[in-house]
């Protein structure tokens, strides 16, 4: 059973990779991104998010977790607030975005993981060898 900070730390995580995916979504420079510097640049954010989440140490399923739930809330933020004709309800939103984001949002999320559990390894290996 997890404790109570490895809850609280997961849940910061996923509101952060939220916040930075829905923004992500959002920003106007992305109109000047041709789609490959897109995923790159997207790539480059979520390894070094997961560099910096190895830093809070925690366990891989909790940093998929919060990457895969982070990722979904911060793209539903976005399709949610998104100018729309008609309005949208969340789970419309929801759907939405899952439909059209589902193999970014695997990726990103693998992209995460690997890099946090990468840097894990490399800062244990640091401590353990000086």
């Amino acid at each position: 059973m997890p404790g109570i900070s490895t809850v609280g730390k997961t849940s910061l995580v996923t509101f952060l990779i939220g916040v930075v995916y829905r923004y992500w979504l959002v920003t106007p420079v992305l109109q000047y991104l041709s789609l490959r510097n897109w995923y790159l640049v997207a790539i480059v954010v979520a390894a070094a998010t997961g560099c910096i989440m190895s830093l809070l140490k925690l366990p891989t399923l909790a940093l998929v977790s919060a990457s895969v739930a982070g990722l979904l809330l911060g793209g539903t933020w976005a399709a949610w607030h998104f100018p729309n004709d008609v309005p949208i309800s969340v789970s419309g939103a929801f759907q939405s975005h899952l439909e059209t984001f589902w193999r970014q949002i695997l990726i990103l999320t693998a992209t995460v993981t690997i890099a946090g559990v990468c840097c894990t390894r490399f800062l244990r290996a640091r401590t353990s060898s000086g």
